[in-house]
């Protein structure tokens, strides 16, 4: 694996670092365009191509997100896209500088994978400790799958995330921004509610299905038990009958066998 500085990003001196991981072949398959990652990634901290779905499910891409907003809110971004997006823009790296370039006000570390290269791109100066932390994530999991570099990355990168304060070209912390809004702390914190809550609708929307199923096998199981608990009462019912229906022909025969002795019995004359 070789780790190589990229060029430095044009909007906010933001640095890029590259993770290679031996490039392979992939087959023909319709990729994603800059402006669709870039449109995307605002609403949705992980991007994940159609044609590249099947290297992280969805349950897969909701616990990356959970680790993000956990771990580091609103500071790392996914996007996962198909070899041939990278090749048609030049490259991994220049794809990613160029989504980069698409989120003037993007903050933290951005991180473009094919699945089995990945390229970072940071809005601070603390780029080798990010590449350090993203490649000992890819090397130390290659045989958990993607899923599991990724949120080994998340857990790295937050690790070393120096914050909004150690941001390229950011606004001075407390100076209020252009246009009387408020400081880049009070920013940071509506974007991070922002995107709590869109986790928390994610979260919901994938627990939701597995929430409906199980309630559908509690009441399955509720009315199976019932039919069994109705099936012993009819049995003990029916049981019962016959028992007293055994009974009455017991008694019968008992007077029966009485009558006969009784017309057996020699009479006194």
């Amino acid at each position: 694996m070789r780790l190589r500085p990229g060029p430095r990003r044009r909007f906010a001196g933001a640095a890029t670092a590259c993770v290679v991981l031996g490039l392979v072949p992939a087959a023909a398959s319709a990729g994603s365009t800059v402006r669709e990652v870039a449109e995307a990634l605002p609403a949705d901290p992980v991007y994940v191509a159609d044609s590249q779905r099947r290297l992280l499910s969805v349950l897969e891409r909701g616990r990356v997100r959970l680790r993000i907003a956990r771990v580091d809110t609103g500071r790392i971004q996914i996007a996962v896209v198909s070899p041939r997006s990278a090749r048609r823009a030049g490259g991994l790296s220049e794809f990613a500088n160029a989504v980069d370039q698409a989120l003037p006000g993007r903050r933290g570390a951005l991180i473009v994978t094919t699945g089995s290269a990945f390229h970072v791109v940071t809005s601070h100066r603390v780029v080798d400790p990010t590449a350090a932390a993203l490649r000992a994530a890819v090397e130390s999991n290659r045989r958990g799958g993607l899923d599991a570099q990724l949120l080994a990355a998340v857990d790295g990168i937050a690790e070393v995330d120096p914050g909004a304060g150690g941001d390229i070209n950011g606004p001075s912390p407390g100076v209020p921004s252009p246009g009387g809004t408020a400081g880049p702390d009070n920013s940071v914190d509506d974007i991070g509610d922002s995107f709590r809550l869109g986790v928390l609708i994610v979260a919901a929307a994938i627990a939701l299905p597995f929430l409906l199923v199980a309630i559908a096998l509690l009441l399955a199981s509720r009315r199976r038990r019932e039919a069994a608990e109705d099936r012993e009462q009819f049995d003990l019912g029916g049981a019962r009958q016959e028992l007293i229906g055994l009974g009455e022909e017991i008694q019968a025969l008992d007077l029966d066998v009485d009558a006969k002795r009784e017309l057996a019995r020699p009479r006194r004359v």
